[in-house]
C-alpha cells in the first residue's frame, strides 16, 4: 500500500475544509489513509492520554461538588443557588463522562486496528456519540446565562429573596437552561457519509470556530456583568454598614451572600473564558491547525474536563461557607489541612488544658476567684 506524505495529507485536507461539508460519500483509498494518519499520530496518542487523566479527575471533581451541595452540610446556602451549581456541575460531569469514553474506546481501537480504512467513521454515528458532549457545552453556557439571571433576581430582591426565596424560581430557571441547550443542540446537524476523524462538529470545522466565537462573547458579556453585579452589590453593602439599623438581618445577610456569590463566579466564568479564547489565539498562531483539524479539536474539548477541575476548586476555595460546608461533608479530604480561623477562635485547645500542671490551674483559679471577691467588695 502505497503511503501517502505530509504535503499529499495537507493538501487533501484543505480541499475537504473548503468543501461545503466534511463528510464523503464515496471514500477512496486516499480518504482511508488520511483517517489513518489521523487517529494514529503521536499527537493524536498524547492527546488521548491527557483526555484519559482530565477527564476521570473531571467526573471525580463534579460528582464530589455535587455531592456537597445536595448534601445536609450545605443547607445553609440558598436553594436557588445550590440547584444552579449543581446543574453546571451536572453538564460537566455528562461530558467528562463521555469524552473519558470516547478516549478509552478511540485508543483501544487504534492500538487494536491495522486497516486504514476502518479508520473512516460514520457521520450519524459520531452526531449520536458526541451528542451529549454538545448537550454539556452549551448546558454550561446556558448555565452561566442562567445564573446570571438568578444573580440578577437576587440583587434586585435582596430585601426578601432570602425569605420569599421559592423553589419555583430555581424549577423555571433551570427548565429555561433545559429548553435553551435542547433548541441549541438540535440546530447541529450531521451530513451523511463518512468522515475523516469523528469531532462535535461534524458538518463543518467552521460551525467549531463559530461556536467559540459566540460562546467567547457571550461569556465576556456575562464576565462584565457579573462585576458589574459585584459593584452594586457592594455599594449597597456600604450603605447597609453606614445605616445599620434601617436594614435587618436578612437583607445584611443577602447583601453578603450576593458579594461572595460574585467572588465565586467572576473567577469561574473567567477560567472557562480564558480557555475557550486558547482554541481560537490558536488558530492564528499556526495556520496549519486548521488544517490538522482533528488534534485541534481534541485540544479545543480539554477545556470542559479542565474546567470541571477548576470550577468546583474555585468555588470552594473563594466562598468559606461552601468551604466550611465541603468539610462537614467530605472530612476525609480535610484531615490534614487547618481548619479556617474562625472555627480556631471558637474551638479551644484542649491539649494544652490537659497538660498543665494541676497546681497551676489551682493558683490560677484561686487568682481568679480573688479578683471576683475583690470587685464584688467594691
Amino acid at each position: 500500500m502505497q503511503s501517502l506524505n505530509a504535503d499529499d495529507i495537507v493538501k487533501t485536507a484543505k480541499k475537504a475544509l473548503l468543501s461545503y461539508s466534511v463528510s464523503i460519500q464515496n471514500y477512496t483509498l486516499e480518504d482511508c489513509q488520511i483517517a489513518y494518519h489521523a487517529t494514529t499520530n503521536s499527537l493524536m496518542q498524547t492527546i488521548r492520554f491527557v483526555h484519559i487523566f482530565f477527564c476521570f479527575i473531571g467526573v471525580a471533581s463534579s460528582s464530589l461538588f455535587i455531592f456537597v451541595l445536595i448534601s445536609r452540610s450545605s443547607q445553609n446556602l440558598h436553594v436557588n443557588l445550590r440547584l444552579s451549581l449543581a446543574s453546571l456541575s451536572f453538564a460537566a460531569w455528562i461530558a467528562c463522562t463521555q469524552l473519558l469514553l470516547i478516549a478509552v474506546y478511540s485508543l483501544m481501537k487504534t492500538l487494536s486496528e491495522d486497516n486504514p480504512c476502518n479508520s473512516l467513521y460514520e457521520a450519524k454515528s459520531c452526531a449520536i456519540a458526541r451528542f451529549p458532549v454538545v448537550l454539556s457545552i452549551y448546558a454550561t453556557l446556558c448555565g452561566i446565562l442562567i445564573l446570571a439571571v438568578e444573580r440578577t433576581i437576587a440583587t434586585l430582591k435582596y430585601k426578601t429573596y432570602e425569605v420569599h426565596g421559592s423553589r419555583i424560581v430555581a424549577i423555571i430557571l433551570i427548565g429555561a437552561q433545559v429548553c435553551m441547550f435542547a433548541v441549541l443542540s438540535v440546530l447541529i446537524r450531521s451530513d451523511p457519509g463518512y468522515v475523516h476523524y469523528c469531532t462535535v462538529y461534524v458538518s463543518h470545522p467552521r460551525t467549531a470556530v463559530f461556536s467559540l466565537c459566540v460562546m467567547s462573547a457571550m461569556e465576556a458579556v456575562a464576565l462584565v456583568y457579573f462585576v458589574l453585579l459585584l459593584h452594586s452589590n457592594q455599594r449597597r453593602q456600604v450603605n447597609e454598614f453606614v445605616n445599620n439599623a434601617m436594614h435587618t438581618l436578612t437583607e445584611r445577610y443577602q447583601l453578603q451572600e450576593n458579594v461572595r456569590i460574585m467572588r465565586i463566579l467572576i473567577p469561574s466564568v473567567t477560567v472557562h473564558a480564558v480557555l475557550g479564547m486558547i482554541g481560537l489565539v490558536s488558530l492564528s498562531a499556526e495556520e496549519r491547525m486548521v488544517v490538522r483539524f482533528a488534534p485541534f479539536s481534541e485540544l479545543v474539548l480539554l477545556v470542559v474536563p479542565v474546567y470541571a477541575v477548576v470550577f468546583p476548586f474555585v468555588a470552594i476555595v473563594r466562598n468559606k461557607q461552601l468551604w466550611q460546608a465541603s468539610r462537614r461533608a467530605l472530612p476525609c479530604f480535610f484531615n490534614d489541612r487547618p481548619a479556617p480561623p474562625s472555627e480556631d477562635r471558637l474551638i479551644p485547645d484542649h491539649t494544652v488544658i490537659v497538660s498543665r500542671p494541676s497546681k497551676q490551674m489551682e493558683r490560677d483559679s484561686d487568682t481568679h476567684f480573688d479578683m471576683l471577691q475583690e470587685m464584688w467588695k467594691k
